[in-house]
C-alpha cells in the first residue's frame, strides 16, 4: 500500500521557466559583472547560461540540464570553470553568495507561477490519505516561499532542500528521510519528478515508483522510466495513480 508522494518542486509544481528564467539570467548577469575588468576572454551571459542548460536567446531550459536538476552549488562549480582564472571564488565570497541569495528572494518573490492547476489535485491526494513530501535541490526557504505563494505549503510536510542537511539528489538520503517522517517505507513511497536526479534518487531509495511529468513521454529523463507513468500535469496524477492500482477511484 502507497502511503507517501514525495514531489520535486520545480518543473513538477512550479512552471520552470515562467518562475526561474528571469531568476537564471539575472544571477548570470551579476556573475559576469563581478569578472576582473583586465581579465583576457571575459565570459558572456549566454555562455553562462547555456553551460547549465539554458537557452538567453529563446528563454527555454533543457528538462535535463544542471540548472533543472542540480543544485546552486553544482551551478556555481560549472560557472567558476568558464570564468577567468582570477575571478572570485564563487562558493566562498561572502559578498557574491549574499547578493545572489538577495537576488533570488528579490525576483522570485511574487513570482511564483504553478504548472497548471496543482492546488486541487494535492487536495484531493491529500483529502485521500496520503502524507506529502516536497524533495528539492533549491533551498528549503526559496522552496517554502514557493509554496506559501502558491497556498500549498500546509499541505507538505518534511519541505527538504538541497541545504536542509541530507544532500541533494540524486543521493537518496533527503527521500529517506521523507519516508522516515511519513513513518512509511520506501516500498510505501512514490516519487514525482521530471528530472534524471529525480529518479536517480527513487532508484538509489528503491521507493516503490517514480511517476515522472513531462509534457512529451520522449522527455522522460532515462530510459527505464515507463510511459505508463508520465503524464503532462499533477492534474493528471490522482487518475492515474487509480489506474495503476495506488489509489482507489
Amino acid at each position: 500500500m502507497i502511503k507517501s508522494l514525495v514531489f520535486d518542486k520545480d518543473g513538477v509544481i512550479l512552471d520552470l521557466i515562467g518562475t526561474w528564467f528571469p531568476v537564471v539570467q539575472a544571477l548570470a548577469d551579476y556573475t559576469i559583472e563581478r569578472q576582473p575588468s583586465n581579465a583576457s576572454g571575459l565570459v558572456s551571459r549566454a555562455t553562462l547560461l547555456a553551460s547549465v542548460g539554458v537557452d538567453d536567446a529563446t528563454g527555454s531550459i533543457d528538462p535535463m540540464g544542471l540548472f533543472a536538476s542540480g543544485s546552486f552549488a553544482e551551478i556555481r562549480a560549472t560557472w567558476q570553470a568558464l570564468l577567468p582564472p582570477d575571478m572570485i571564488n564563487l562558493e566562498h565570497d561572502i559578498s557574491y553568495r549574499a547578493e545572489v541569495k538577495r537576488l533570488v528572494r528579490e525576483l522570485a518573490h511574487g513570482n511564483t507561477i504553478p504548472k497548471g492547476d496543482v492546488a486541487t489535485p494535492l487536495r484531493r491526494l491529500a483529502d485521500a490519505g496520503f502524507k506529502l513530501a516536497v524533495l528539492t535541490n533549491d533551498s528549503e526557504s526559496s522552496a517554502r516561499q514557493n509554496l506559501v505563494e502558491l497556498g500549498i505549503e500546509g499541505l507538505f510536510d518534511p519541505v527538504i532542500g538541497a541545504d536542509s542537511g541530507y544532500g541533494g539528489k540524486p543521493e537518496p538520503k533527503g527521500l529517506l528521510q521523507c519516508c522516515a517522517d511519513h513513518e512509511s517505507n520506501p516500498a510505501e513511497t512514490l516519487m514525482v519528478g521530471d528530472t534524471g536526479a529525480d529518479f536517480g534518487a527513487a532508484v538509489r531509495a528503491q521507493v516503490a515508483d517514480f511517476i515522472c511529468i513531462a509534457d512529451d513521454p520522449d522527455w522522460r529523463p532515462h530510459a527505464d522510466v515507463k510511459i505508463e507513468n508520465c503524464i503532462p500535469r499533477l492534474s493528471d496524477l490522482p487518475d492515474l495513480l487509480v489506474r495503476l492500482g495506488y489509489m482507489e477511484g
